[in-house]
């Protein structure tokens, strides 16, 4: 098999999951990229818009966009820093809480379908394969 052959493999296997997902969050009502940032806020406690950028690597502009639609919602809410009033701080409400573990259940439960078909010792297989292509592929990714 060619290298080629498992990297498609490896497409295939990623869209048809990130499909699955979508559809989740569809049934959720969220975007694609909303459950990273309810998970990332409920993580830090209360951060601001530019911690979220730093955390998850997007673009403050998109990260504004969700913010929005997730306050608008009802999943977070902003408020003045009474430390610094130059900063709007970020915080998840109950409603974002019962959110985020609503997917975060659907997920789990999609995921151990999926390697449900695979006993322990595959799986740990799995997992020493994909950290070796990692750290191979790291390595190519190096500029000196």
């Amino acid at each position: 098999m060619k290298p080629r052959d498992i990297i498609h493999s490896m497409h295939i296997f990623n869209r048809i999951h990130r499909s699955c997902i979508q559809q989740i969050m569809e049934s959720e009502g969220l975007f694609y990229g909303q459950l990273p940032i309810l998970e990332a806020v409920k993580e830090k406690g209360c951060c601001t818009q530019k911690e979220l950028v730093q955390m998850l690597g997007v673009t403050a502009p998109s990260i504004a966009t969700s913010i929005k639609r997730l306050v608008k919602k009802g999943y977070l809410s902003k408020k003045i820093d009474e430390k610094d009033q130059r900063n709007t701080l970020i915080s998840i409400t109950p409603a974002g809480n019962l959110k985020t573990q609503a997917c975060r259940k659907k997920f789990d439960e999609l995921d151990e379908r999926v390697f449900e078909v695979l006993n322990a010792e595959e799986k740990e297989t799995l997992v020493l394969l994909i950290a070796k292509l990692n750290d191979s592929i790291k390595k190519e990714n190096v500029h000196d």
